[in-house]
């Protein structure tokens, strides 16, 4: 049986920094699963090669892309990963940042070949307190809290020690079962992985779980044109709350050169794309059911271009 782990939290927390730590110090293979394919950052010397669902690497680990389709996409790439030679040690799943990690382990319960080893949540230390008491956001954040076996307190270096202490008594409170340990940038050792969980039964999953939506909504913007980086500053500045999450693709400045754009929580970043996505600019936005409408989201995008 293939062990596997999956690691949710909510947006922005570090789950996929957390992913791309794993993969670059990686001594087993491990099988990454993820929606996001085009988030993890894996350095091109560690790429040995790309398919178009697949990067296989140079340490013998794969890190494999699923569709929204959890139930049909995810159970068919477990499937190609079980006949895999050789098949790898262990399989970690990276769930939504608005979805129920649960959700997911219930997969891994019933697919023939895997057994659930542990649900790890990533919790952001600076930001969790605030979402515990968010109207929107609160049920999300402690339905994912609720059965996990591991707890990473990650960014620990944002939030002074009395902060930090409140983040684990807050999380002790939802689930006292799970160990809580703290971390910065998502850098844990891969022996974490291999916490050893109360055993999961095949027989606790409830797959009328899958039928239930979550109190969230998302806006795709597309535009080929290139932003101004100062009136971009201003828009992220500027974002109401009910925007949660923005993430992708975008050119910026007069030359036009390719960004990763990351929003959570109020911070936000702009890397360089190296190498540039095949596809046009993107940018997905994630927010409450209070987010602007898509027209008036447009204009303020439309507004901070060339």
């Amino acid at each position: 049986m293939i062990p596997a782990t999956v690691i949710g939290g909510f947006l922005g927390a570090g789950k996929t920094t957390l992913v791309n730590h794993l993969l670059h110090n990686a001594t087993r293979r491990y099988a990454v699963l993820v929606n996001d394919f085009g988030a993890v950052n894996i350095d091109a010397g560690l790429i040995e090669a790309r398919g178009d669902a697949v990067i296989a690497l140079t340490n013998g680990c794969v890190c494999c892309s699923i569709g929204a389709d959890l139930g049909a996409d995810l159970g068919a790439a477990l499937a190609d990963l079980a006949a895999r030679h050789p098949a790898p040690e262990r399989v970690v799943i990276e769930a939504s940042g608005v979805g129920d990690p649960w959700q997911v382990a219930q997969l891994c319960l019933v697919e023939p070949g895997f057994a659930l080893d542990a649900i790890i949540v990533v919790a952001d230390a600076a930001a969790f307190p605030d979402q515990l008491i968010d109207p929107y956001l609160a049920d999300t954040v402690r339905r994912q809290m609720a059965r996990a076996d591991l707890v990473i307190v990650n960014k620990s270096d944002c939030a002074d020690p009395p902060l930090r202490a409140a983040v684990a008594a807050a999380i002790a409170l939802i689930r006292p079962e799970a160990a809580i340990v703290e971390a910065e940038c998502g850098a844990i050792p891969g022996s974490w992985l291999d916490f050893a969980a109360e055993p999961h039964d095949a027989a606790a999953a409830d797959h009328r779980g899958h039928e239930h939506g979550h109190p969230f909504c998302s806006w795709l913007w597309r535009d080929p044109r290139s932003f101004d980086r100062d009136r971009l500053a201003a828009l992220l500045r500027q974002l109401p709350p009910a925007v949660l999450r923005v993430k992708g693709w975008c050119r910026v400045g007069p030359a036009g050169e390719w960004r990763l754009l990351n929003y959570a929580a109020g911070q936000w970043s702009l890397a360089r794309s190296a190498p540039p996505p095949a596809a046009d600019a993107a940018l997905v936005l994630i927010g409450t059911a209070a987010l602007p409408p898509p027209q008036v989201l447009a204009e303020m995008f439309d507004a901070a271009l060339f």
